[in-house]
């Protein structure tokens, strides 16, 4: 059975769900459960059933909760036992309405709402200039709503399980190990999704939310923490999970189709990489293109590139062509900038260092302590990927004198 069958049978099954018990007369709010849940069940292609009567569940969360909720009648308990486990066996917490998401947020029903229909009022708004001239529109959550963000980022978002070919915004994994898997292949082909976290709109989160197995009322609510003007938000914590999350089936049709037809396929946030060995790979692009916009993302034409072998092939910064090593013109630059530190002054150093390398705005606020803790950073990537070179450098970092504090004015 085709995905796209399958989906169809799955919504026809639900709304038949929905319009059976509304005109049983059963509560809104159990009706959205139940929806959640069937669409949990059939994406596993399990039956739609329920516990019997003598619940017996070993496990101390669900004992708790069914305990709560001992006066509920013992068809609703059974219900809502299946669906805890069902979000339980995936690893999310389980959310049953609004109230119950305004008491895990430690929120109040009114200021909950408040942060999610006053948004505007709630997100301080920059830009940044981007690489090419360009700028980018930066939309950060003021201190309140940031805070719960995070809740839902640390309580919900991190527990969803996310493609083993994506490496952007996660723990062990970086750069360095995405550009692992692109190492001495003949041909390596990147593609960047245009307007990454924009593209992303309400109704693809308030989607995602769902088939997560959140219910209507709480998968809207929860759009609406982390959502700005109807789109992901550059700025907010919650953006980056959130798209990982949105490019879970995206992931997975490129990693299936490598498997298939031999090539090797990775992906850092709006970077897309494939490589292989087969140089006919490249009459599969307008495919690759094709897939990307089935998925909601649009390829950015100017920074496609096609890298083979016989040049130099990059990859999140990190050169693949033999082994992972960072590019000479990186190492270079660094030395030079230990070396006028050593030599000349250190604090016109920082000064150059924060318009070139962090696009400041007011270089000569930056400090010294800032300049060596950045300096260090860049030099410890090295050494992550070229552990010889990197030490070097890192000592002689070290014996840099970095006391004086102060700004450069």
């Amino acid at each position: 059975m085709s995905d796209k069958l399958h989906c169809k049978e799955i919504d026809a099954f639900i709304r038949n769900l929905r319009l059976i018990n509304h005109r049983a007369g059963v509560q809104p709010g159990i009706i959205d459960l139940l929806e959640a849940y069937a669409g949990l069940r059939l994406e596993r292609d399990d039956e739609v059933s329920f516990f019997d009567n003598d619940i017996n569940i070993k496990d101390k969360e669900i004992e708790a909760f069914l305990s709560k909720n001992s006066h509920l009648d013992h068809r609703i308990l059974n219900f809502l036992a299946s669906y805890f486990m069902e979000m339980k066996i995936r690893g999310l917490k389980c959310i049953l309405t609004s109230s119950h998401l305004a008491h895990l947020l430690n929120l109040s029903a009114d200021e909950m709402n408040w942060l999610a229909n006053d948004r505007k009022n709630h997100y301080r708004h920059f830009t940044r200039k981007k690489r090419d001239g360009s700028t980018r529109d930066i939309f950060t959550p003021r201190a309140r709503l940031k805070e719960v963000q995070r809740r839902i980022l640390d309580d919900i978002l991190y527990g969803v399980r996310l493609n083993s070919h994506a490496h952007g915004f996660r723990k062990k994994r970086s750069i360095i190990t995405n550009a692992a898997r692109h190492i001495d292949k003949n041909i390596v082909i990147k593609m960047d999704a245009k307007d990454f976290f924009p593209s992303i709109t309400f109704q693809r989160v308030y989607g995602m939310f769902a088939s997560l197995g959140y219910p209507r009322q709480v998968s809207v609510l929860l759009t609406k923490l982390v959502t700005h003007s109807g789109r992901l938000p550059i700025g907010a914590p919650t953006s980056p999970a959130i798209s990982n999350i949105v490019c879970r089936r995206m992931d997975k049709r490129f990693a299936g189709l490598g498997e298939k037809m031999g090539f090797d396929y990775s992906r850092y946030a709006d970077d897309l990489t494939i490589s292989s060995n087969n140089n006919k790979i490249t009459k599969l692009i307008q495919f690759f293109k094709e897939i990307m916009q089935e998925e909601g993302f649009e390829v950015k034409e100017a920074k496609m590139r096609i890298l083979r072998s016989s040049g130099r092939q990059k990859v999140t910064g990190i050169v693949v062509n033999k082994k992972q090593n960072i590019e000479r013109k990186e190492i270079k630059k660094l030395r030079a900038v230990i070396h006028n530190c050593t030599n000349k002054d250190i604090r016109k150093e920082a000064i150059n260092w924060a318009e070139r390398e962090k696009d400041l705005n007011n270089p000569t606020a930056y400090t010294l302590i800032r300049f060596k803790h950045s300096l260090m950073g860049r030099v410890n990537f090295v050494k992550s990927v070229n552990p010889e070179i990197g030490e070097k450098l890192l000592l002689q970092v070290r014996n840099l004198e970095f006391s004086y504090q102060g700004n450069m004015g």
